[in-house]
């Protein structure tokens, strides 16, 4: 048995919650893993993703049948490549809509790939509802919830305060940092890589932590995962 391909889709039924900010995270983990990765932004009027990685990411318009299949299509592709999915919150029923009409989940584990849908929470107790109705929906469909704390009305979670394998933490920005990786064209990944030399060395340290902190959670996602299907063989 080998490794399954994961689709990630992001989303959420509110916009302006860091969904893209997730997607982005997630893109920019693989490629400072010196992994490639798939994206795909279904937001045709503000492609922010798909700006912030030009050769990674297409937009796919889910009003069009082309659009639905330039998605669609790519993800049952079992090839190791890890897909994103930037979901629009004005295309999330057509989405689903789209995923019911194809049998998408059942289709995509028959082909050796995993669909993993991070919702975005957008405050409660909105999100634990829509939550469990996707869950009830689509009950082979794993869902993890995403606390993103710049949006998030909850208190802010203890620094290394531990993560389930069904959610994950993004950490709130001082101005200073948010402003900074809201620049045209800077890369999340290239900065971990090789941080700029003419950067305050106190920026670098901050934001070097932040962007750890939410990476190591990625990688302790995906180890589990792997010690997961260990289990199976």
């Amino acid at each position: 048995m080998t490794a399954r391909t994961f689709v990630y889709i992001v989303c959420s039924l509110s916009g302006r919650v860091g969904k893209t900010t997730v997607a982005r995270l997630l893109g920019d983990y693989f490629l400072a893993s010196r992994r490639a990765f798939r994206g795909f932004d279904t937001d045709a009027h503000e492609p922010d993703f798909a700006t912030r990685f030009p050769e990674e990411v297409v937009i796919a318009d889910l009003n069009t049948i082309q659009g639905q299949m330039a998605l669609i299509d790519p993800l049952l592709a079992d090839d190791g490549v890890p897909k994103i999915i930037d979901l629009w919150h004005r295309a999330l029923e057509g989405f689903f809509t789209l995923v019911d009409n194809t049998g998408f989940i059942a289709e995509a584990r028959a082909r050796g790939v995993e669909p993993i849908l991070l919702y975005v929470d957008d405050g409660p107790p909105r999100a634990a509802e829509v939550v469990a109705r996707i869950e009830a929906r689509y009950p082979d469909l794993q869902v993890i919830v995403v606390k993103n704390e710049a949006t998030s009305q909850e208190p802010a979670a203890e620094p290394g305060a531990p993560q389930t394998l069904r959610s994950f933490r993004i950490g709130k920005l001082d101005p200073v940092l948010c402003a900074t990786i809201e620049l045209p064209g800077f890369s999340l990944s290239r900065f971990m890589l090789a941080p700029p030399p003419d950067m305050s060395i106190v920026l670098r340290a901050a934001l070097r932590d932040w962007i750890w902190r939410i990476f190591s959670q990625f990688k302790s996602f995906e180890l589990r995962m792997t010690l997961s299907e260990t289990e199976h063989l």
